[in-house]
Order: C-alpha cells, then sequence, then structure tokens
C-alpha cells in the first residue's frame, strides 16, 4: 500500500508541475525584444522615470517604459521598442 501512496504521489507532484508550466511559460515570454511594439496598457500607464530607475536619458522623441519586470525605451511616435533592460 505505501508503493500505491507513492505512486500517486508522484503523479500528483507531476501533475501541478504540468499545470504550473504555462504560467512559467508565460513569464518566459512576457520579456519584450527589440522590434516589439509597446502594449496599449502601458501605453496608458506612461512613461516611468529612467532617472529613478539608473536608466540613459532617452533622445528626443523616445521614452522609458516598464513592461512586465522589463524597462524598455521606445518610440513615442510609433511604439516601436528599440532598447530592452533586465533588472
Amino acid at each position: 500500500m505505501a508503493a500505491g501512496r507513492r505512486t500517486l504521489l508522484k503523479w500528483s507532484l507531476i501533475g501541478l508541475a504540468l499545470a504550473a508550466a504555462p504560467a512559467l511559460a508565460q513569464d518566459i515570454h512576457a520579456i519584450p525584444r527589440r522590434g516589439d511594439r509597446l502594449p496599449p496598457e502601458v501605453v496608458q500607464a506612461g512613461p516611468i522615470d529612467y532617472a529613478a530607475k539608473h536608466l540613459r536619458k532617452p533622445p528626443v522623441g523616445y521614452n522609458w517604459y516598464q513592461v512586465g519586470r522589463a524597462y524598455v525605451m521606445a518610440s513615442v511616435a510609433t511604439g516601436l521598442i528599440t532598447e530592452v533592460v533586465l533588472p
């Protein structure tokens, strides 16, 4: 009977790991890349204070935004991401 419980426990843990896998995969894929566009909710939230986050001053026409845990520099006009910084 103990072997049956161990097997059940093992399969339960495997099930939990598989259930958590999509959430982990979303975190990995949520990191923006150069060439992506800013999500609308990030544009609505507005730019961040780059000096407070120790980021370099953006050129004219660009701002720093926070997308998930990453900081991105993007064009104000197009929302095109040109630089990504992970903390």
